[in-house]
């Protein structure tokens, strides 16, 4: 687990308390050895053995509650039993992605054309002129990290947006794995303004739009409002570049198809930029309902997506 002295992960460390480091060097340390095994196998037994060890330990997390909670607001006509299997797979699609981190070099690369499955619908003028920028969404489903990877090798410049993570050590061993995509990336809480430099000087953007935004609009998901975030459709609008978005699904193992959509577009044209912003989003969200109907014990949802309601008394 290399770190280098003067980066902003060593530095994090050498400034936490002690309890702080130990949790810090024990979960990096958990992580570097599950790739260690994982990078000896080949990436379809990998992923095989990362699925099987979460299905196993993920439920006993404390996670466990939330992805359960998002799962009844989502699929209120199944009974417990099906959500527990359901949040059962979803830890072990979980462990399937970490598992194939040491591999998103060879999944990238590969041309077997049972590896990935490519499906472009309709016109994506990014396709035909990449350094035309173009926004890119997609959600936590499937190997959401592949899609990277499929846009910078069609010549696109592509910059993504990451989250940090409360670890910093697992954040530096994360953005090494990733940086086998051939994107670059920007930090989220580095706000907006790189992502307009970015856009100006013909890069594309890359983020992952089905998390909660607390400072998102209110918009229906699931059948319920869901603070949602709208930067994706305000960039779009703001230098009239298209909006893709982009679904991953894990059709077994490592073997993936995806699926770029056509350019999401307002219904009013003539409307105010705000409503064109809310018309796009709310189909943003839509198109991600559908994805997760379709599989559901694929989509990552461990963190609380929707308001908690209030019992009365």
């Amino acid at each position: 687990m290399p770190l280098f002295v003067d980066s902003p992960a060593w530095q994090a460390l050498r400034q936490a308390p002690l309890g702080q480091k130990s949790v810090w060097l024990a979960q990096a340390l958990g992580l570097s050895t599950v790739w260690l095994v994982s990078a000896a196998l080949s990436p379809d037994r990998a992923s095989a053995a990362g699925r099987w060890l979460m299905e196993r330990l993920g439920p006993r997390q404390p996670r466990t509650l939330k992805i359960k909670r998002n799962l009844r607001y989502a699929f209120p006509d199944r009974n417990e039993d099906q959500i527990e299997a359901l949040a059962r797979e979803t830890w072990g699609n979980f462990g399937a992605v970490m598992a194939e981190y040491p591999h998103l070099g060879v999944i990238r690369k590969s041309r077997h054309p049972q590896r990935i499955e490519t499906v472009i619908k309709g016109d994506i003028e990014a396709f035909q002129k990449p350094n035309t920028p173009a926004i890119f969404v997609t959600a936590h489903i499937g190997n959401w990290e592949l899609a990277a990877g499929f846009i910078v090798d069609r010549g696109i410049p592509l910059s993504v947006i990451h989250s940090e993570q409360s670890n910093p050590l697992v954040l530096s061993l994360l953005q090494r794995k990733r940086e086998m995509l051939g994107c670059d990336f920007v930090a989220k809480e580095a706000g907006v303004r790189p992502l307009i430099r970015l856009l100006e000087k013909g890069t594309s953007i890359g983020l992952l739009a089905d998390v909660k935004i607390p400072t998102g609009e209110p918009l229906p998901f699931f059948g319920r409002d869901a603070l949602t975030t709208v930067t994706p459709a305000r960039l779009a609008l703001k230098f009239n570049c298209e909006l893709v978005p982009v679904q991953v699904e894990r059709l077994h193992q490592a073997h993936f198809r995806i699926t770029f959509h056509p350019p999401i577009l307002p219904d009013d044209p003539t409307g105010d930029r705000q409503t064109q912003t809310l018309q796009m989003t709310r189909k943003i969200n839509a198109l991600y309902e559908s994805w997760i109907h379709a599989r559901p014990g694929q989509w990552w949802c461990a963190k609380n997506r929707w308001p908690k309601i209030r019992r009365p008394g």
